[in-house]
């Protein structure tokens, strides 16, 4: 878009202004044209001072996830291949399926500045305020269908991972699908599939991260149980450069996946903060209580029961008990 592409410029230019007639010859359009695109991002939270003679420089930038920045020679081989981003939507995820059941292509990523009606694991909502990152990536892996859960577990190795890396903080998993900081949690996956008996049609692989948001705009119950990637990194956080290197790391982890999903298996281990722990897992009317000893193949929790028996549990949620 020309708009994106005058801020591209804006950017580049920071310490100095750049004229409108200069803008107008690069983009090949008119003084008023370059004007009401600058109107445009003034209208998004863009603080632009113009001087006469000088012409336009960027004053403040907005906590706005830029796309353009992102997408500009993001070295993913499928991940990102296509990104589409919207200011609001109802989930990301229900797009993302739509967009999957028209043929969207393997890695098409879909991202929202907020959403109305965002959902979590169990048909939990999700709540969506402004400042974090929600995105919906539409995966067409080439694996049995009984592997598709272990797609959970390469989301959550991608974005511990991205986290350790970006910022130095010790992000942790807790399964199936938590990222967890100082034992509160910061990120949550959901995932979604259509499939055949034989064949996987698509998964589309949702995430949500705490990045710059106000704990104060969430209910006291969730709030003490939450917290956010500045709280923890002491700054606010560059969201796009966040979902940039995710979307690498993402991209790292999905080929693993697809190619060899024991190495998904090795570094969830490595990250997670489950296993070991003594713990209460409830789900489908009950609750079982033991020792999570480990995850089979295909990413069910192995739970070492009192009675010296262990079960598989494919779905549920996880309460660490005390030591």
């Amino acid at each position: 878009m020309l708009k994106d592409d005058i801020l591209q410029i804006l950017m580049r230019s920071r310490a100095g202004y750049i004229s409108g007639a200069d803008l107008a010859r690069t983009m090949g359009v008119s003084r008023t044209a370059v004007w009401k695109h600058i109107r445009a991002l003034e209208s998004e939270g863009y603080r632009i001072t113009a001087v006469p003679s000088k012409g336009y420089r960027i004053a403040e930038v907005p906590d706005t996830i830029l796309v353009s920045e992102v997408a500009q020679g993001l070295p993913t081989r499928t991940i990102g291949r296509e990104i589409r981003s919207y200011p609001e939507l109802a989930s990301t995820n229900t797009l993302a399926m739509e967009l999957a059941q028209k043929g969207a292509v393997d890695g098409a990523v879909v991202i929202s500045e907020t959403q109305s009606s965002g959902r979590g694991r169990l048909g939990r909502s999700w709540l969506s305020p402004r400042g974090n990152l929600y995105l919906s990536a539409v995966l067409r892996p080439a694996v049995p269908t009984h592997k598709a859960p272990l797609i959970t577990l390469m989301g959550a190795v991608a974005v511990a991972s991205s986290i350790r890396k970006q910022l130095g903080l010790p992000a942790g998993i807790k399964w199936p699908n938590d990222i967890m900081i100082s034992g509160k949690k910061v990120s949550g996956l959901l995932t979604e599939m259509s499939a055949e008996p034989d064949r996987i049609r698509h998964i589309v692989l949702g995430i949500g991260v705490n990045v710059n948001m106000d704990l104060k705009k969430l209910p006291p119950a969730v709030r003490t149980l939450s917290t956010t990637l500045a709280v923890e990194a002491g700054r606010t956080v560059d969201r796009t450069r966040f979902l940039r290197d995710l979307l690498i790391e993402l991209d790292h982890w999905y080929a693993c996946f697809v190619n060899r999903e024991t190495d998904v298996l090795r570094a969830w281990e490595t990250l997670n903060v489950t296993l070991g722990r003594r713990v209460a897992v409830s789900g489908a009317g009950t609750t079982l209580e033991g020792a999570a000893s480990g995850i089979d193949a295909e990413g069910r929790l192995v739970l070492l029961l009192d009675d010296g028996t262990s079960r598989h549990v494919a779905a549920g949620d996880v309460t660490m008990l005390k030591r």
